[in-house]
């Protein structure tokens, strides 16, 4: 039997064969949003749009983005924005295009160039976001996360981000204000968020635990401060193209993804299996994500774990929670991973 996946986003987004045996029951696990249809690219342009009145008479531009370990084609958004900055009057030299790295490495000029697009790297400046200079304080939340911004970005009087809303271990779902929390603040404000408070709710830890989430509430209040004026955020299928996009108001955000999301990546998986594949595809570069992910469809008896992850550039360097070297660790770090007891196998 052969199982096509998509695979390596960033680098040839190829299609992988797999040819497995014919005597293997073979299921193919797909999210409940891979039944919608993609969206035009009209609507895309509509989300852009509702920057028009965040732009319009301001004087310096400040356009968020995430990076290579997000599936958000950004690229796709570009000539929307380059035609919204025409219609706002805004020169080139307004802008600026800022990578929200939170803590992973940065990023060079071909990296950008297949998250942005060539015409924007041709027009306008992008920086990487640095984690340890350059941030503004701004305060503290109620539970005491200081507020320290990217100084670039606070400089900026427009602010506005393009991102993929999904779910997330500490936060329930990523996407929203976390393009500015970790995205484009000091490494104090993460060992704080992800360290201190993360602890004190671990209760909370987990994909999809959204609900009463303190570590949310922090993020939402955080970004309030920072004055992000708008956002896109898209929902995507397993390709990484867009089902759902929203353009406007980031408090308005959560509300509209929240009623979609949870059931937009659910899967339904029949039973439980001796053998699981795990095709990384956008995660290529975070795989131990879909290891974790995809234990917990081993039977209890245990099975093995192959994880698709054929990328060149390897694992992100995460300065937080990262490896660098056989006792130096990032400051948050878990250290060694503790495998799942019911994976007798990984194959990576």
């Amino acid at each position: 039997m052969k199982v096509k996946l998509k695979h390596d986003l960033w680098h040839g987004d190829y299609t992988l064969a797999l040819d497995l045996p014919d005597r293997w029951k073979v299921e193919v696990l797909r999210m409940e949003g891979d039944k919608k249809p993609v969206l035009p690219k009209s609507r895309l342009r509509e989300a852009v749009q509702a920057f028009y009145p965040i732009l319009k008479g301001k004087k310096e531009i400040c356009v968020l983005f995430d990076d290579l370990t997000r599936q958000t084609k950004v690229s796709e958004f570009a000539p929307y924005l380059l035609e919204l900055f025409e219609q706002c009057g805004i020169r080139d030299e307004q802008v600026r295009f800022l990578c929200a790295l939170g803590t992973h490495a940065p990023h060079d000029n071909v990296a950008l160039r297949k998250k942005l697009g060539h015409e924007i790297l041709e027009r306008f400046p992008v920086y990487n976001h640095n984690p340890y200079e350059h941030c503004t304080d701004l305060g503290r939340t109620k539970l005491g996360t200081p507020v320290l911004v990217n100084k670039e970005y606070v400089a900026c009087d427009a602010r506005i981000g393009i991102g993929t809303f999904q779910p997330h271990m500490f936060c329930g779902f990523g996407g929203g204000y976390k393009i500015i929390m970790p995205g484009i603040s000091h490494m104090d404000v993460m060992v704080h968020h992800h360290g201190t408070l993360l602890n004190q709710h671990w209760d909370f830890f987990g994909l999809g635990r959204y609900q009463g989430n303190p570590l949310l509430e922090d993020l939402i209040e955080y970004g309030r401060i920072a004055r992000l004026d708008g956002k896109i955020d898209v929902l995507v299928n397993t390709e990484a193209d867009v089902t759902d996009v929203y353009g406007g108001d980031p408090d308005r955000l959560y509300p509209y993804m929240l009623e979609r999301a949870p059931s937009h990546y659910s899967t339904t998986a029949p039973g439980k299996a001796d053998i699981v594949f795990a095709n990384a595809y956008c995660k290529g570069n975070e795989a131990s994500i879909g290891l974790s992910t995809s234990e917990c469809f081993l039977k209890d008896e245990g099975g093995d774990v192959v994880v698709l992850c054929n990328i060149d550039e390897g694992q992100v360097v995460h300065y937080l929670l990262g490896r660098f070297g056989n006792g130096s660790w990032g400051q948050l770090a878990f250290g060694e991973r503790k495998n799942d007891p019911r994976a007798k196998r990984i194959f990576i």
